[in-house]
């Protein structure tokens, strides 16, 4: 079999103590519909299964496989599956009602040819996956935003590379043309072939089922952040109906007519072309948002998305199988950051930053999205207070690991251990590279002994990593989250050249009162 890509697992959710999953490939078209068969280690149960055309692009084809396995009461299973052909791989399903073994990536690319020739070993944050795998298998793969990067799109598409010569009113009015469509469409199928047919992540994303989501990068550089004409022009649009279409084909395992299994806005409900998605897996909720589809100068999400999110925090998050002890909410840009202004002004002594800068304009921080970024917070801590369920943040984006932390002393708060503190862990980048030291540096100052007064007696920080003076991590990195028996959270950074991770432990609240 002519396996291009693949093959990559996906999670489809967890019912009726059934752990479902998915797994696309990318084949060349000279054979007969793709097979897999799947089996429990040491029962026998499985199946054999004929996959799903998802695209059909010349001599390749996208398809998925889908399946499901009953869990057990005492322990997890192994499952052992293979293509037709093809070697044979295993993954893990966690043990009845128990919370999964996480791991949380982004930023899995380079913004430019430049940046990937700065590094010498690209994918080796990872073989340290990989190898913690091993180890501990991980149940799921969280990956946060910038899974790819198609920033060279304006170069590598000759139609594209042409419009950008015109003059900025003529671009404006230019229409998006077939040209233009087919190049698009030709190169982001590639950028995913390319990228995900490495043997590194290959090893990882075949054997712990995936749940990602979108950011700028998949997309182009800032998308959602520029001004509304140039935003809304024929071509702007255009790139971003082709990188959408990519990005759910490769990232969701979405045919055309698909929607996530469980995408908090339905079509049918609310004209919406939001695509976050929710899980309940034992006594641990997941919310993964779509900060990307429509986000413009003034918004993040709209207002019936935040409240989709809400309903479905308030009617189903409430009725997992388990008393609800951790909420984590995937945000791809961090909530809690460094003050965008002071930093800015900081970088602008220093040539050479304007990837940071950009960044930085994209960020919460915003002026314009504060507003919407408190709304966020004032709904996460009366979740927390309501339900009496510990919140966590989980980010990426901002090329450094880094550990923010949200208090409210309102109505006699404690604010530390208690239901009005939510915690954010960010980990970012994988990949790419990191900030240089001297911008590091310049972020650690800017960072140090700042607390934001977000609203009366609601504050954010950063805070130190346990056992260390510092707040900022610049170097890879990714995160680990494995749920203790007392169902506190231990979040472990993995980072280049370090063989300890840094560790934070995330109290649930019922541990608080042991």
């Amino acid at each position: 079999m002519g396996v291009i890509v693949g093959p990559v697992l996906g999670f489809r959710g967890c019912k009726g103590n059934m752990w479902h999953t998915s797994a696309l490939v990318v084949v060349s078209q000279d054979f007969t519909t793709p097979r897999l068969t799947w089996t429990v280690e040491g029962e026998g149960s499985g199946g054999e299964l004929e996959a799903v055309l998802l695209k059909d692009f010349g001599r390749r084809g996208v398809w998925r496989f889908d399946w499901k396995v009953p869990q057990k009461d005492n322990e997890g299973l192994r499952v052992r599956y293979a293509l037709t052909g093809d070697e044979t791989y295993t993954y893990h399903v966690p043990a009845k009602g128990r919370p999964p073994h996480i791991a949380y990536a982004s930023c899995a690319g380079f913004h430019s040819l430049k940046d990937m020739k700065r590094v010498e070993k690209k994918n080796a944050m990872w073989e340290v996956l990989a190898e913690q795998h091993r180890r501990k298998p991980f149940h799921l793969l969280l990956m946060g935003g910038d899974q790819v990067y198609a920033d060279l799109i304006w170069d590598e598409v000759p139609a594209l590379r042409d419009w950008l010569d015109k003059p900025l009113e003529k671009r404006l009015k230019a229409p998006f043309t077939e040209k233009m469509r087919a190049g698009t469409e030709r190169f982001y199928f590639d950028l995913y072939c390319a990228r995900w047919s490495q043997p590194e992540p290959k090893q990882v994303m075949s054997q712990v089922p995936t749940m990602m989501m979108w950011d700028d990068h998949d997309i182009f550089d800032g998308y959602g952040s520029y001004p509304e004409e140039q935003q809304n022009c024929p071509v702007y649009r255009g790139v971003y109906e082709q990188a959408r279409e990519h990005f759910s084909l490769f990232q969701l395992q979405l045919g055309e007519k698909d929607s996530p299994p469980e995408k908090l806005l339905a079509e049918s409900e609310v004209p919406s072309k939001n695509l976050s998605y929710a899980h309940c897996i034992g006594d641990v909720a997941l919310a993964v948002l779509d900060m990307r589809s429509e986000r413009t100068q003034g918004q993040v999400m709209s207002l019936e998305a935040w409240d989709a999110l809400e309903d479905w925090m308030n009617k189903e998050a409430k009725d997992c199988e388990h008393l609800l002890k951790h909420l984590l909410i995937i945000s791809s840009i961090p909530v809690v950051y460094i003050n965008s202004n002071m930093l800015e002004t900081a970088l602008g002594l220093f040539p050479g930053q304007q990837d940071f800068e950009d960044d930085l304009r994209d960020q919460w921080m915003s002026r314009t999205h504060k507003i919407e970024r408190l709304r966020l917070i004032h709904r996460l801590l009366r979740f927390s207070q309501d339900k009496k369920c510990r919140v966590t943040i989980v980010s990426g984006d901002v090329h450094v690991a880094a550990l923010g932390h949200i208090s409210s002393q309102r109505d006699g708060g404690l604010a530390q251990n208690e239901v009005n503190a939510i915690n954010q862990l960010v980990s970012s980048a994988m990949v790419n590279v990191p900030p240089s030291e001297t911008v590091t540096y310049l972020m650690e100052r800017v960072a140090g002994g700042e607390v934001e007064e977000i609203d009366r007696d609601i504050t954010a920080e950063l805070q130190n990593f346990p056992g260390t003076n510092r707040r900022l991590i610049g170097a890879r990195n990714w995160l680990s989250l494995t749920f203790d028996e007392k169902h506190n959270i231990w979040a472990e950074w993995y980072v280049e050249g370090k063989e300890v991770p840094y560790t934070k432990v995330v109290h649930s609240l019922e541990a608080l009162t042991y």
